[in-house]
């Protein structure tokens, strides 16, 4: 898992960044709409990234020919390789970040709970709920509203039932206020925003120790909001954007992201959501998602054409040990100080097992074998895309070291 996921970091950094530090000029080229909708390129980009991981392992294992050669005193063992244990201790960090994300939402999913529960239902004057029922795109049957003590903006909240939350005040508005406070909050629903808040928080779950996608999701959120501002103001007039910019002023607090709701008054971006209302949004949904689309395959054959490389790169070195048992010196060997060596051909799978250990060549005959291949076949390799064929390696049985000033020069025939 761990490996997976380093390989889709560089790719999704990049993408994430270059939409942080071109917002501005986007916003204002493309609109609200249109620049939420670019977000759909991160999951299209970590999509076709996984995908990609896949295809390699369809083609055939790559066969190694180099030899490799490991000394076994008898007086001394090999000790484990310490980036086996630097890996791991890695990978149980990365799962506790994880895991702990993930109970914060399990948190959230329960508190919310109990406060729709605890809510009271909140009867409508005839002419808001005409106005409902004429709302584009809504499910209104499917709508609950409900006001609670605690609830200080409006919000929609839940995924398979969901419900519009309101503060206790929310009958000093007047009309039109109402209007257009539960008017963004439908859009929420039509745009299916808690799904995609959702989905957007399980993926920083798995990349929470990258700055940058903690950055993309915030950034995510308030263009969320940005768009629902323009989709709501889109046919008003002057005086109605005023009076619905007075009414983000009156509801402003400062909004916990919660990832099973939404929030009308987020404090932290209302200037920008108020000099938003100024402009008219356009909508090109066709044009921008091809634009993600493009973006998010580019990703992925960019972190292809890396993975290839380094498997281009691969073949030409051996793979690399990160666990190896050292093999138990024949006693009688030791004994009468016999000296010698094994030559093995085996087979490394994509998790770095090995497997099909036989005998090339040993010397003297048969006096190191079984040991060789009892300790070979437990060790391991790093993990790669295919896995390797034929990998050779030479075990070199030897009473003690050379001494480190004495050259030691190897001489095989042909």
């Amino acid at each position: 898992m761990m490996s997976l996921i380093i390989s889709v970091m560089l790719p999704l950094t990049l993408l994430c960044a270059a939409i942080l530090l071109l917002h501005k000029p986007l916003l204002a080229r493309l609109g609200a709409h249109n620049t939420y909708t670019l977000w759909v390129a991160v999951p299209l980009l970590l999509a076709g990234t996984v995908i990609g991981q896949f295809i390699p392992a369809r083609q055939t294992n790559q066969s190694l020919y180099q030899l490799q050669h490991f000394r076994v005193q008898a007086s001394e063992f090999l000790s484990q390789s310490h980036y086996a244990t630097l890996n791991m201790t890695l990978g149980y960090l990365w799962l506790l970040g994880s895991l702990t994300l993930l109970g914060i939402l399990l948190y959230q999913a329960i508190r919310l709970r109990q406060v729709v529960a605890q809510a009271q239902g909140l009867e409508l004057p005839k002419a808001l709920l005409s106005f409902m029922q004429l709302a584009e795109s809504t499910p209104k049957a499917s709508v609950g509203i409900k006001c609670h003590p605690q609830i200080d903006s409006a919000m929609l909240a839940g995924l398979l039932k969901p419900v519009i939350l309101v503060p206790m005040d929310f009958k000093q508005l007047t009309q039109s206020q109402q209007a257009s406070v539960l008017d963004h909050e439908l859009k929420h629903l039509a745009r299916h925003d808690i799904a995609a808040n959702l989905l957007d928080y399980l993926l920083v779950s798995l990349f929470w120790f990258n700055p940058v996608c903690w950055l993309a999701y915030r950034r995510f959120r308030d263009d969320q909001e940005i768009a629902c501002d323009a989709e709501v103001t889109r046919h008003m007039d002057k005086q109605q954007r005023i009076a619905y910019s007075q009414t983000l002023l009156a509801y402003s607090q400062q909004a916990h992201l919660g990832m099973l709701h939404t929030h009308y008054g987020n404090k932290t971006i209302l200037k920008e959501r108020i000099m938003q209302l100024k402009k008219t949004h356009s909508k090109r949904p066709l044009a921008i998602l091809g634009l993600a689309l493009t973006l998010g395959l580019s990703g992925a054959l960019i972190n292809q054409s890396a993975v290839a490389g380094d498997k281009h790169h691969d073949e030409a070195k051996a793979p690399s040990p990160i666990m190896r048992v050292e093999p138990a010196y024949p006693a009688e060997a030791a004994e009468k100080r016999i000296e010698g060596y094994v030559q093995l051909q085996f087979d490394i799978d994509k998790q770095g097992k090995v497997s099909n250990v036989t005998i090339i060549k040993s010397y003297p005959g048969k006096m190191f074998d079984d040991e060789a291949m009892k300790a070979l076949s437990q060790w391991r390799y790093e993990s790669s895309k295919t896995g390797v064929t034929n990998a050779k390696v030479q075990l070199d049985f030897m009473m003690s070291a050379p001494k480190a000033e004495i050259e030691r020069v190897r001489v095989t025939a042909g």
